[in-house]
């Protein structure tokens, strides 16, 4: 039973936020949920609980996310990796992953209250960066080696990212897979989406629409400078290694997480990504109908 209710809101995306945000905490208050927003995006008011994100993840028994896709994507480590279901409420451009609207919202509060909803669980991505192949191995030869990762893994839904810096030359992956070389890729950079990243940034790189009900992961190389590169799909039991490389002084690449800030890497970088051993759980009123949802936001986009 859900007793409290986080809110998590991109206020750059919601239009007359302050209403839209006292409705929700009547409503609940009208069905006993205690709502508590987040401060990282808010200023405190008198009118609503408020807390540090980390305590309203602790408080919390289920997220709602208020915004478009985007304020899902940056949620959703947070919400898997506190364990906690997320409800989409769509307030901006595409809201394809979103459930609910300000419409509907008196419904689906119902339903939360009488338990009847479901929970879709999506598989996501962790991405490790690890030690740079420019630095020096403690034999001093400068050979490539991953001693350790810099971070704790990073989780994404949609997709893991390496792409050139600010430097318009094209630089160079090296694709491996459970230690296998799968190939080598020259262009702006490479992308590992998950079947719910397929139909985002791969997508403009040409990539297969995938279900989110598949396995695996996908491989799309960006504006690769080939006749032959293609897409690849691979299981969700793979280890992927990109291996990449700015060949030229005072180049440098960027790796982006689920379109989060950019994290700047030298000219050498080694970043594994594999299936996240968690998984983020939407809250679902009825079936999702992914592809009758997909043909309709896509024709949206096309307008």
């Amino acid at each position: 039973m859900i007793t409290t209710l986080g809110l998590l809101v991109n206020p750059h995306r919601v239009l007359d936020l302050e209403a839209l945000l006292r409705r929700i905490v009547r409503l609940c208050a009208d069905r006993d949920i205690r709502a508590v927003a987040s401060l990282d995006a808010l200023p405190a008011v008198p009118w609503i609980d408020a807390a540090t994100l980390n305590d309203v993840l602790a408080q919390s028994d289920a997220l709602m996310v208020i915004g478009g896709d985007g304020t899902i994507l940056h949620a959703a480590a947070h919400a898997a990796r506190a364990g906690l279901p997320i409800l989409g409420l769509h307030a901006g451009r595409k809201g394809f992953l979103s459930e609910t609207t300000p419409a509907t919202l008196e419904s689906a509060l119902d339903a939360l209250c009488s338990g009847d909803y479901q929970i879709e669980e999506r598989m996501m991505l962790a991405a490790s960066l690890y030690a740079s192949r420019e630095e020096p191995t403690p034999s001093g030869d400068g050979a490539a080696h991953q001693d350790a990762a810099r971070e704790d893994p990073m989780l994404a839904l949609n997709d893991v990212v390496i792409t050139r810096g600010s430097y318009g030359r094209m630089i160079r992956v090296s694709v491996g897979m459970n230690g296998t070389h799968v190939g080598g890729y020259h262009g702006d950079g490479l992308i590992v989406s998950s079947p719910t990243g397929s139909t985002g940034y791969s997508l403009s790189t040409g990539g297969p629409i995938v279900s989110p009900a598949l396995p695996c992961m996908l491989l799309s190389p960006i504006c690769p400078h080939s006749l032959q590169s293609r897409q690849i799909i691979v299981p969700d039991t793979a280890e992927i290694t990109l291996d990449a490389e700015c060949p030229y002084e005072g180049g440098g690449m960027l790796l982006t997480v689920d379109g989060r800030e950019p994290l700047t890497l030298g000219r050498r970088a080694c970043v594994t990504v594999r299936r996240a051993d968690m998984c983020l759980r939407f809250i679902r009123m009825k079936p999702f109908p992914f592809f009758e949802r997909l043909r309709t936001t896509l024709s949206q986009w096309n307008v």
